[in-house]
């Protein structure tokens, strides 16, 4: 029996979009437990989704590689046993997520079945779920079944910043009107990127047809080189269609997103941030199977149009093949489902 106040640590230490895919586990817990103390350890780029949560009581935060350094462990070690954890939701299910639950010193330790969970997780686990759910997301409420919370409401309360949407506002004025759509043209791995012209193309159809300017967003150099090339397409169909987004940071990515009137996006970050804020989505998808991956209902709409299961490890080093697989025509018909749709940021 849990107590009313019950001390449980969740483990999902990377990656951006992940960890918002994680945020509904929060929410229930702390629905379910309004008086328990909850932690979270993650690395340097999840903790930042997470540093301005109301419903979270501690923050841990580990360096990238933290498992190879033995004073970083003996760190962690120390922080987390000054808690007294309870339970460990080891919602990432892999070696490091597994050992900073087992650092914790925790009486039970709850995540995914083998296959689901891999390396050493299921071993650390004295309690390990079979999910049936699709989507992600669902999925990681699963692991709340043990704890007595079932069929908790998906929620994800990603609170407003006013000041990063205040200083968004300022440095592309576009942002303040709330009618634009926003061209996420990079991804983490290669093989989940689409064709940058493609993005050029239907940023250029929704500027004729809709009125509706995009604003495009990119990461790393790469990526930026990505959104000349799509912003050069665009503009030379339509002059006026596209805005390349300066560098910002995820409190401001955030608030551009959740003003936008669709998002377009491959299957990363920004994608799930997206989901995560009621703004209507468009997801490409290739090398991960969409079904996991986006809830492929309402104003979130998907397109798949190849998949091939390869391992992780070979989903990573793959070509973009399966996202080529998208034509724009394909694009651009769920943009006129979604903006057709009586939601208010599709209006």
């Amino acid at each position: 029996m849990l107590s009313p106040a019950p001390r449980i640590l969740i483990t999902r230490l990377s990656a951006l979009g992940d960890t918002v895919l994680t945020l509904p586990v929060l929410c229930a817990l702390r629905k379910a437990f309004p008086s328990a103390q909850i932690g979270w350890v993650a690395e340097p780029a999840a903790s930042k989704v997470l540093a301005d949560r109301t419903d979270l009581n501690f923050l841990f935060t580990v360096e990238k590689g933290w498992l190879t350094k033995p004073v970083e462990i003996n760190r962690l070690r120390r922080a987390l046993s000054r808690h007294k954890f309870e339970i460990v939701l080891d919602v990432q299910g892999l070696t490091k997520s597994a050992v900073a639950g087992w650092l914790s010193g925790r009486k039970h330790q709850i995540t995914f079945t083998r296959g689901q969970s891999r390396e050493v997780a299921p071993n650390l686990a004295g309690v390990r779920i079979a999910p049936t759910a699709k989507y992600i997301a669902e999925r990681y409420l699963e692991l709340l079944e043990p704890l007595g919370i079932e069929n908790p409401r998906l929620e994800f309360q990603m609170p407003y910043d006013p000041v990063a949407y205040q200083a968004m506002a300022g440095r592309v004025p576009m942002v303040a009107s709330g009618r634009y759509a926003v061209l996420n043209v990079g991804a983490g791995w290669f093989s989940k990127t689409w064709v940058p012209a493609r993005f050029g193309e239907v940023a250029a159809d929704l500027f004729m047809r809709y009125e509706i300017p995009s604003l495009l967003l990119w990461g790393s150099d790469t990526e930026y080189a990505y959104a000349e090339e799509a912003a050069e397409t665009a503009r030379s169909i339509a002059p006026h269609s596209v805005t390349i987004l300066p560098k910002m940071s995820i409190a401001e990515m955030k608030e551009t997103i959740r003003h936008a009137s669709l998002l377009i996006s491959g299957d990363t970050g920004p994608l799930h941030f997206g989901v995560a804020l009621d703004t209507p989505t468009i997801s490409l998808f290739g090398v991960t199977k969409a079904e996991y991956y986006s809830p492929c209902r309402g104003i979130h709409r998907t397109i798949q149009n190849v998949y091939d299961p390869l391992s992780c490890r070979k989903r990573r080093r793959a070509g973009n093949d399966a996202m080529r697989a998208i034509p724009t025509v394909d694009v651009l018909s769920q943009v006129d489902i979604l903006l057709n749709m009586r939601h208010p940021k599709a209006a």
